[in-house]
Order: structure tokens, then sequence, then C-alpha cells
């Protein structure tokens, strides 16, 4: 038996007269770089109106670029709305990268303009968005808004990667997005992590080229801040651009420390 088109599946299964969207992520295996979700809206109208595109929507990772990222245009236009959300390394370090996907999909259907009735979710896990939610495993396969979703995420994050490249050239995050391939792990190997590398995924931890001395500056510069706004410029500016050079136990230690220094900071004199 042929399966249902992700389309009719979608039709099959929301009631007649109502928006509903579907919510992907992208990037949750990688090594470096940050996690995207992107949730997409459709009705029924643009069914109507749209099918023909909408029926060319698939699991966006069995796309070519090209056609992935055409795709990815025709949704802007002809989706009732359509957001995007990214979470970043470090916040990907600090809560794990289940947590920080989560985060990220309530952020994206939050960011909606159009908010659907109800929710389809890529995988096993509920965001809990405050939308009646329904999880599909593989979801960008069977669902078609969430195939829409995945191909807006995946190529949101694949521009950001693209963009990332142009940052730190030596290790091709242009062709590998990030992930764990042989020039990943080379380039991992000859210049160590840099600062977009997730330190709590452990093949970075191992290839790491930590630098103990940077700690006890950076530390000292955090303690030095005598305002809030010096505090958190301080992770900008000193912490994001050293942090591949900092073990995770040493970031969780400073994170300890900034949290305390921003108590004592904000409390009212």
């Amino acid at each position: 038996m042929r399966p249902i088109e992700p389309l009719d599946w979608d039709l099959g299964n929301v009631p007649p007269g109502i928006a509903w969207g579907g919510v992907d992520e992208a990037g949750r295996g990688a090594w470096a770089g940050p996690v995207v979700a992107a949730c997409a809206v459709l009705d029924h109208e643009t069914v109507r109106k749209w099918g023909h595109v909408l029926r060319a929507a698939r699991d966006s990772k069995k796309l070519s670029p090209g056609k992935r990222e055409g795709l990815a245009m025709e949704l802007k236009r002809v989706l009732p709305a359509w957001s995007v959300a990214v979470v970043d390394n470090l916040a990907i370090d600090r809560e794990n990268i289940l947590q920080a996907t989560l985060d990220v999909m309530r952020q994206a259907v939050k960011a909606l303009e159009v908010r659907p009735r109800m929710l389809f979710v890529d995988g096993d896990h509920a965001p809990r968005t405050g939308l009646p939610e329904r999880l599909l495993v593989e979801g960008d396969r069977i669902s078609c808004v969430v195939a829409c979703a995945s191909i807006l995420a995946k190529t949101h994050r694949d521009g950001l990667m693209r963009e990332l490249d142009q940052v730190f050239p030596v290790y091709g995050f242009a062709a590998h997005k990030g992930y764990g391939t042989p020039v990943h792990q080379d380039a991992l190997k000859a210049h160590g992590a840099c600062p977009v590398h997730r330190l709590s995924y452990a093949p970075v931890a191992a290839r790491q080229q930590t630098d103990a001395a940077l700690l006890e500056g950076l530390e000292a510069e955090m303690q030095a801040c005598d305002r809030v706004e010096s505090l958190q410029a301080w992770v900008e500016t000193r912490l994001r651009p050293e942090y591949g050079k900092l073990s995770l136990a040493w970031v969780e230690t400073l994170r300890e420390h900034y949290a305390h220094k921003l108590a004592v900071l904000a409390r009212p004199s």
C-alpha cells in the first residue's frame, strides 16, 4: 500500500475550518553552531490555493540544497504564518540539547503572527507550547506542515553556518554545517574548538585545546565589573570569543560566579 502523501495526511487529521501548525528543529546533532526551530502554519484556504506548492514539501534532508532553498522561498510567500527561532551553543551547553531544542520550539511557536488551533510536533518530546500538541516521530516525513517547518529550519540554519564559515574558515562549516564529519574532526584536532563549538559534546571536549591561564583572567575581569551592563558586556566581549578554549567545568564555574555577581549588582542599594 502506498504511503499517504503528507498534505493528504494533514487534511485527514485536522478538523475543517481551523488553522494548524507544525514545528521542527535543525542542528540537534551538530557539534557546532546553534539549534534552530521553525514553525509553519496552514489553513484550508491556503491548501486550496497553493496545494501544488505544498505537495512538494518533504523531509528537508531528502531534498537537494537547491530544491530546498527554492521551496523555502516559496513557502515563505504562501504560508499564512511562519517563524524561526535560534538557540546558541552556550545555551545548549547550559541546558543540554534536549531542553534547548524544546525551548527553541517554544520560541518559534510564540513568535507566530497567526496562532494555530493545534500543533504537530516532530519527535517524541512535547515542547508544551500551550497549544494542543500531537507528537509525530519522523513527523517531517508524515505531515506536510511539519515538512514545511523542517525546510524552513534547515535552510535558516544552513545560512547561519555559511556565515560562521566566513568567521572561522578553518573548520569547513559551509560544507558540513557543524556535523561531525571527518573533515570537521581533522580541523578540531588541528585547531581545537572555536567559540561556536558545543563543549558539552564529548567529541568536541576530547579535541579541545584549553588554556588554564585564560580562566584566571576571565574571572578577574568578571569580578571587576561594577554594573549589570558591564557584566553583560563581559559575556559578549570576553567570554564568548574565548569560549572554545575553556573546559565545560570551567564554564560552569564562571556561570556560577556570574550568577552571584549579577545578584549582587542587581540588588537595590
